[in-house]
């Protein structure tokens, strides 16, 4: 199974606009440059994507994916879901519905941001059919997709829950995380490896900081770590520099087989 990390940067991705730009990141190293964080499973035919931020398109052109087999949408944030309308030539082909993933607050947010994804209405075209299908999952829930088992916990991100997600009890994707509850966390324990949430070395009201995650992952004990969700004060070369031994900033296109 391979895991690619199409996007590791945080909500204004690396560049930002505006004077913020390339922040405290050298522009000179290609792995500063960091679009919205986004996740590619792949297995023999099987295809599955964690989120849709506004960079979906470009994360994915590349790829030349001939179908997805489902889309798991970890929170409602727009550096998330702003991608999902991006999605819809997976569709056309045969007009088989794209499978959402993601919990009932998530999922009334999406059908009122993007209902014409989900609902056919009376200002829709008379040629267009609604290419998605939204499906409820609770916290804890587990999701199969052929030889692909996804298991979900829940994490705290400030004034909302989000999903983190563990992959075939081998890989665990938790980003947008500031703290967990008992029952999730002991569920990371001894992964081969672990995809976590490491925004910048100040602390954050909703995103984990460096000495915080290191604190977890010192518990949590992954074979491999990396950092993601990267903020512009977060230089890739200075973060590295900072890491623990089995600990590394993650960076875009960065992929690994478990």
């Amino acid at each position: 199974m391979k895991i690619t990390l199409l996007g590791t940067g945080t909500s204004v991705g690396i560049p930002s606009l505006g004077q913020l730009g390339w922040g405290k990141c050298n522009p000179q190293n290609p792995k500063n440059k960091r679009q919205r964080c986004a996740v590619l499973i792949q297995s023999n035919n099987t295809n599955i994507l964690i989120d849709a931020g506004p960079d979906i398109r470009n994360q994915l052109i590349d790829h030349k994916l001939p179908s997805l087999d489902g889309i798991i949408i970890t929170h409602e944030h727009a550096d998330h879901i702003s991608g999902l309308d991006e999605l819809r030539p997976f569709y056309f082909p045969k007009q088989e519905k794209i499978n959402i993933y993601t919990i009932e607050r998530t999922a009334n947010f999406l059908s009122t941001r993007f209902d014409y994804l989900f609902n056919k209405n009376e200002k829709s075209q008379s040629y267009f059919k609604p290419p998605m299908y939204l499906n409820i999952i609770n916290y804890y829930d587990e999701i199969n997709f052929n030889d692909i088992n996804i298991k979900t916990i829940k994490q705290h991100h400030g004034v909302i829950d989000t999903i983190g997600l563990i992959i075939n009890d081998k890989f665990a994707y938790c980003t947008d995380v500031v703290n967990f509850p008992d029952d999730s966390f002991n569920k990371l324990k001894n992964l081969d490896t672990l995809v976590i949430t490491g925004l910048r070395s100040s602390p954050h009201i909703a995103h984990a900081h460096f000495d915080l995650t290191f604190s977890w992952i010192d518990k949590l004990k992954p074979k491999k770590a990396y950092l993601t969700h990267l903020s512009p004060d977060s230089d890739h070369d200075t973060v590295l520099s900072i890491c623990p031994d089995n600990v590394e900033p993650a960076y875009d296109n960065l992929y690994f087989n478990i």
